[in-house]
């Protein structure tokens, strides 16, 4: 049972335990709104640190993952992250604390404007004896001088009149005197028995008030203590991680993530060089450039033979000596089947350029230094005169071009081979087989 102590301690002369008790009252809620108020802080103060702990976790993705201590960042940010889990958690306690907090507040003020109208009487009360007091002191003060007066004049031997006179006078503040105690003792008693009851009244709402704010206080005690039992924790998983980590495990996380490989570079030894094979590579590689155009050109002689039935209807025509006309062609012919369209080209000096060749043949009845000599010339004639790639024509072109060919062949064999023979032995491309062409079209000139 808890012991009496305002009833006790709030008495005295000035009658001011009333008062006093009365304001340690309002001091409650002044309290309860200073303790929200520094939960408050604290919790913003929580609520911060946690923010900084999530921003430096974050922090650790910039630092560099590349070397054999990439892997100790994680471990940095994966125990940052929870020391801000728990700051977080610590925060949201602390926010609900605060709400029960301003619940409590409102409930205060309620119980204090009903005990403030339930202790109106004990104040009246308090007011009465003050007052009464006070008339008393006063009475009792005007009684002794009235008093002491009177008996003054009778020893002095004043006149019978003024000594009548200061005896009325002390008979009627003896009176006020008399009248003054029996009224404080009636309010002494209401006072008594209405403040023993008022101060039992404020022991009992501060009791209440002092556990209520007593279990925020330990709710708030007990959150930080979770909080710091679990960042207890969190530092000691971090130590043990780090201790699991060891520079061995460093080193082989950062070779299995990174290494290049574990074969080593095998012995070269020294190889000799086979000239014969490098000069045959050559060859191919020569060969293999002018073996282009015998490829198109048997291609067109085999597409060629496939559509001979349809080029047969438009044979060229042949002139006096065996060699074939070149047909006219339309303006629109030409400009339909080349490669190039009229837009492509401004004028028709940007299309290829055609050389015309003119053979005479030789005459067999001026012997053979005429003949000699027709070589010689032809020689001169085309000696310098040097190929250039094929202009790009049509696939219909060229199949009727080469359609063309193998029908002038077909009709003049000899002359054409004739021909054939004496442009191919002047060739520079063919240089090495010069002298066997210019026997063979030496010969074949003779028989002609």
């Amino acid at each position: 049972m808890v012991m009496a102590y305002f009833l006790d301690n709030f008495w005295g002369e000035k009658n001011n335990g009333f008062d006093i008790l009365y304001h340690n009252m309002k001091h409650g809620q002044i309290s309860t709104k200073e303790l929200s108020e520094f939960i408050r802080e604290r919790s913003a103060i929580e609520e911060a640190y946690s923010r900084s702990m999530t921003k430096l976790a974050k922090s650790t993705s910039n630092c560099t993952q590349l070397g054999t201590f990439g892997p100790v960042w994680d471990v940095f940010k994966t125990s940052t992250e929870k020391l801000a889990t728990c700051h977080l958690e610590l925060v949201k306690k602390l926010q609900d604390l605060i709400k029960d907090l301003q619940k409590y507040g409102e409930e205060q003020l309620k119980a204090h404007k009903k005990t403030k109208e339930e202790v109106s009487g004990t104040l009246e009360a308090v007011q009465n004896i003050q007052s009464i007091t006070q008339s008393l002191q006063k009475a009792k003060e005007l009684y002794n001088i009235k008093c002491v007066e009177h008996e003054r004049l009778k020893k002095e031997g004043a006149a019978p009149k003024e000594i009548e006179k200061a005896g009325i006078k002390a008979k009627k503040a003896t009176e006020s005197y008399k009248t003054c105690v029996e009224k404080y003792a009636a309010v002494k008693s209401d006072f008594e028995q209405k403040m023993a009851e008022t101060a039992q009244k404020f022991q009992d709402i501060e009791e209440a008030h002092l556990v209520r704010v007593k279990e925020i206080i330990g709710c708030f005690s007990h959150s930080v203590s979770e909080v710091h039992i679990q960042i207890g924790q969190v530092h000691e998983d971090f130590i043990n991680n780090m201790e699991n980590i060891t520079v061995d495990t460093l080193l082989e996380k950062f070779a299995e993530s990174k290494g290049t490989g574990k074969e080593r570079p095998g012995p070269i030894e020294f190889e000799e060089c086979n000239a014969a094979v490098a000069v045959e590579g050559v060859k191919q590689k020569k060969r293999k450039t002018f073996g282009l155009p015998t490829k198109m050109r048997k291609k067109e002689d085999a597409e060629s033979v496939e559509n001979a039935d349809a080029d047969s209807i438009n044979l060229p025509a042949v002139d006096e000596e065996g060699f074939s006309i070149k047909p006219e062609e339309n303006q629109n012919d030409t400009k339909e089947n080349h490669f190039y369209s009229s837009s492509d080209s401004e004028s028709e000096d940007d299309g290829p350029k055609k050389f015309h060749v003119e053979i005479k043949p030789v005459q067999p009845n001026n012997g053979p230094h005429h003949n000699v000599a027709s070589i010689d010339e032809l020689k001169m004639s085309i000696g310098n005169i040097s190929l250039s790639p094929a202009p790009s024509v049509s696939h219909a072109q060229m199949t009727r071009n080469a359609s063309s060919e193998e029908m002038t062949k077909l009709k003049l064999p000899g002359t054409v081979d004739r021909v054939n023979s004496d442009l191919l032995a002047w060739d520079p491309l063919f240089g090495n087989s010069a002298e066997s062409s210019s026997i063979s079209s030496s010969s074949s000139t003779g028989t002609c």
